[in-house]
C-alpha cells in the first residue's frame, strides 16, 4: 500500500468517512461550554440568534471560532437562504467543519449547505430542541422548501458527531417541548409496541423520551439509510397531512404540532380503509401528548384550504405516488404498513374537519 493510500483510509485507527457518509454520527453529552473544546479551529458555527441571545455562556464559548447567525424559521429553509450563506463562505476550506446549532430548520437547511459547500464537508449537529434531538439531528437528511412545498429539494447528508446538551432544552416553551415528545411519541408508535404500552402506563422523563427516541430511529436508519428499501418510509407516520397542514398555515403550525396532528390524520384514514382497527386508534390518540384542543385545531386548519389546495401539496410531496396518495398506516403499535389512499377516502374527512 502506497503511503498516500495509507494516509487516506485510515482515521482514528479505522477507515475515514468521506464527508457527509451516512455512517453513525459519534454522540456526545454534556455542557455545550465544556464540548466546544473539542470542536476544530476551522469550524463555522451555524448558530440560532435566538438561542446565543437566551445563552450568552455559549455566544462567550464560541468567541474563537467564525459563527455566522441565522434566524431560525422555515424562511431559512429555501434557496435564496442558501445563496446568501454561500456567499459569506468565499475562502472556506473543504477540510472546514460546519456546524448547526439550533432547531430543526436550522438542522435541515445547514445540511444542504453542509452537502453543497465544495461537494462536502464535514458536519456537525447541536440540536437546541427535543424535536430536533428526535428528529432533524438522526438520519442524515436535510431539505429545503420551494413556494409552499415543503421540503421539495433534499440530500442524503450523514454528520460525524452529534452534540446532546440538556441545558439548551431548560429555556424551551410547553409547546415547544411538546413538539419533541409527539416525535417521539411517533417512534414508539410505529416501532416498539413495548414501548408504547410503557410509555402508555407512565410518560418517562423528557431525556429518557429523546434518548429511547433517538435510539428507535438509529435502528431504522442503519436497516434503510437512503429510503431504498421500503423501511425507513414508517419515519413518515403523521407526516402526509402534516406537512399539509404546515404549508397551507403559511408554516405557521409548527413541525411537531402538524405532525402531531397529522398522526390523527392517519388514524382516521386508516379506520376508514379498514386498516386502523378503532379500538387501536382510540388507544394511540388517548396515549399522544397533544394537549387540548387537538381535534378542534385541526377542524379549524382544514376549513382554511380546498380539496383542490390539498391535492397539489400532495401530488408535489415528496412522499406521493405517480398512481395516488400513499400513506403509512397503523394495524396496531409497532406493526404498520403503506396503502394506497384514493381521494374518495381521504377528501371527505377533510371536508369535514377530521372529525372525532
Amino acid at each position: 500500500m502506497s503511503a498516500v493510500r495509507e494516509r487516506a483510509s485510515t482515521r482514528r485507527g479505522g477507515p475515514e468517512a468521506l464527508p457527509g457518509a451516512l455512517e453513525p454520527a459519534r454522540e456526545r453529552r454534556g455542557d455545550f461550554t465544556r464540548l466546544v473544546r473539542a470542536l476544530p479551529g476551522d469550524a463555522v458555527v451555524f448558530a440560532d440568534a435566538r438561542v446565543l441571545r437566551l445563552h450568552p455562556r455559549v455566544a462567550s464559548a464560541l468567541s474563537r471560532h467564525r459563527v455566522l447567525r441565522v434566524t431560525a424559521g422555515e424562511a431559512l429553509k429555501s434557496l435564496s437562504s442558501l445563496e446568501r450563506l454561500a456567499r459569506q463562505l468565499a475562502g472556506v476550506p473543504r477540510s472546514a467543519t460546519f456546524v448547526a446549532l439550533g432547531g430543526g430548520t436550522v438542522g435541515d437547511a445547514i445540511t444542504v449547505l453542509a452537502h453543497l459547500h465544495k461537494r462536502g464537508v464535514r458536519l456537525l449537529h447541536v440540536p437546541t430542541t427535543m424535536l430536533a434531538a428526535v428528529d432533524s439531528s438522526v438520519g442524515g437528511k436535510g431539505a429545503v422548501n420551494v413556494g409552499d412545498v415543503k421540503n421539495a429539494l433534499g440530500v442524503f447528508h450523514g454528520a460525524a458527531e452529534t452534540w446532546l446538551c440538556p441545558d439548551f432544552f431548560g429555556t424551551l416553551s410547553e409547546a415547544q417541548r411538546r413538539e419533541g415528545r409527539l416525535e417521539a411519541w411517533k417512534m414508539a408508535v410505529t416501532l416498539d409496541a413495548e414501548t408504547f404500552r410503557r410509555w402508555s402506563r407512565r410518560a418517562p422523563a423528557d431525556e429518557v423520551l429523546v434518548r429511547e427516541a433517538r435510539a428507535m430511529k438509529e435502528q431504522v436508519v442503519a436497516a434503510d439509510p437512503f429510503e431504498t428499501k421500503g423501511v425507513r418510509v414508517v419515519l413518515n407516520f403523521g407526516h402526509t397531512f402534516g406537512h399539509v397542514l404546515e404549508s397551507t398555515s403559511a408554516y405557521r403550525v409548527r413541525h411537531g404540532e402538524a405532525v402531531g396532528l397529522g398522526m390523527l390524520c392517519a388514524l382516521d384514514v386508516g379506520v376508514a380503509l379498514g386498516v386502523t382497527p378503532p379500538a387501536v386508534a382510540r388507544a394511540v390518540e388517548s396515549a399522544l401528548p397533544q394537549g387540548d384542543g387537538a381535534r378542534a385545531r385541526l377542524a379549524h386548519l382544514a376549513a382554511r384550504r380546498d380539496v383542490a389546495t390539498v391535492r397539489r401539496l400532495l401530488a408535489a410531496d415528496k412522499k406521493g405516488a405517480g398512481r395516488g396518495l400513499r400513506m403509512v398506516l397503523l394495524r396496531a403499535p409497532g406493526e404498520w404498513t403503506v396503502a394506497e389512499v384514493p381521494e374518495s377516502v381521504w377528501a371527505p374527512l377533510w371536508r369535514g374537519g377530521w372529525p372525532a
